[in-house]
């Protein structure tokens, strides 16, 4: 893990955007440990049979079929 200073940290942000996802920076202030910046990476993508999956784990009846689109268009007015 790389460490740098608070100056360092707000003078370079540069050295943030370098950064992998999963990786970190370590900031001290006056040599004691500050904060840790950590990358976030991406969101994983959830395909659509993963989400008919979920739906059935959460209803697992049988249910009747939703026109969404009209549901919207009848809010809109």
């Amino acid at each position: 893990m790389k460490t740098l200073t608070t100056r360092e940290f707000y003078h370079s942000p540069g050295v943030l955007k370098a950064l992998r996802p999963g990786q970190s920076v370590l900031v001290t202030d006056k040599g004691k440990p500050a904060l840790i910046v950590t990358k976030a990476g991406r969101r994983p993508i959830k395909t659509a049979a993963d989400l008919r999956r979920e739906a059935k784990e959460l209803f697992p009846d049988p249910r009747p079929p939703v026109n969404f689109t009209a549901i919207m268009r009848k809010m809109k007015e």
